[in-house]
C-alpha cells in the first residue's frame, strides 16, 4: 500500500521580535492512501500550522512533505499553486464562500481555475451539491444558506476537481451538534466508501475517535502514547 502523504522532520521557526518561536518541532508521520487521520490537540499545539505546511499553504524551516510521491518542498509558488488544485481539497473552519456567488458558482470555480469548461464545471457542480444535499439551493448565495449549509457547499467545493486529498481544519468548529455530525458523516464516507484520503485537525476527541489514525500533538511535537 502506497502513502498519498509522506511527512519528514517538519520544522517551523519564525521570529518574535527577539525571540525564536518553534511552532512545529521535528514532526514525522505517513499516511497510506484510501484513509483517514485525525491530528488531536489544543490550541496553540501546531496543528494549523502542521496542515498549512502539509497542504503547501506555508513554507517550512526544514523538512519535507511528499504527497502522492511528489516533494513539495522546492516548487515555485506557481508550481504549488497547480498542484494544490489538481491534488488537494481544503475546507476550513472560517468558510471563505465568495459572497456574490451561488453555492453552485462557488462550487464550479475551482474547475474553471483548472481549466474545465463552464458546461462541464456547472454539471459536476450541480451532481457534488447533491451529494451533499443542497442539490435544492444551488442557486443561493451563501448569505441566504445556514452555517451548516455554508460549510456542505464548502465541502463539495473541496471535491471539485478528485483531490487524492483533503485537508479540514476546524470544520465543525462554528457549527451545531446537528451539522457537525452532517459534515463529519460526508467527510468519513469519502475515505471509507470513496478511497480518498482526508486529514481533519480537531481539539475534540470524540471527534478524532471516528477516524482510523489519530495523531496528538502537544507543543509543536508529536505526543506518544
Amino acid at each position: 500500500m502506497s502513502n498519498i502523504l509522506e511527512v519528514k522532520k517538519l520544522t517551523k521557526k519564525y521570529e518574535d521580535g527577539d525571540i525564536e518561536v518553534t511552532a512545529l518541532d521535528n514532526v514525522s508521520f505517513s499516511l497510506p492512501e484510501g484513509f483517514d487521520l485525525a491530528i488531536l490537540g489544543p490550541s496553540g499545539s501546531g496543528k494549523t500550522t502542521l496542515l498549512q505546511l502539509a497542504g503547501g499553504l506555508d513554507t517550512m524551516t526544514s523538512g519535507d512533505v511528499i504527497i502522492s510521491g511528489q516533494s513539495i518542498k522546492n516548487m515555485s509558488d506557481s508550481e504549488i499553486s497547480d498542484f494544490r488544485n489538481q491534488t488537494m481539497g481544503f475546507i476550513f473552519q472560517m468558510i471563505n464562500l465568495h459572497d456574490f456567488f451561488t453555492a453552485k458558482e462557488n462550487v464550479m470555480l475551482p474547475m474553471l481555475v483548472g481549466g474545465v469548461n463552464r458546461a462541464e464545471a456547472e454539471e459536476k457542480a450541480l451532481k457534488l451539491l447533491e451529494k451533499v444535499g443542497l442539490s435544492h439551493r444551488a442557486n443561493h448565495l451563501p448569505r441566504q444558506l445556514s452555517g451548516g449549509e455554508q460549510q456542505r457547499v464548502a465541502v463539495a467545493r473541496a471535491l471539485a476537481n478528485d483531490p487524492k486529498i483533503i485537508f479540514a481544519d476546524e470544520p465543525t468548529g462554528k457549527l451545531d451538534k446537528a451539522n457537525s455530525k452532517m459534515v463529519i458523516d460526508i467527510l468519513e464516507n469519502l475515505s471509507h466508501d470513496n478511497g480518498m484520503s482526508v486529514i481533519m485537525i480537531t481539539h475534540d476527541e470524540n471527534i478524532a475517535k471516528r477516524f482510523s489514525r489519530v495523531i496528538k500533538l502537544e507543543n509543536g511535537s508529536v505526543k506518544n502514547n
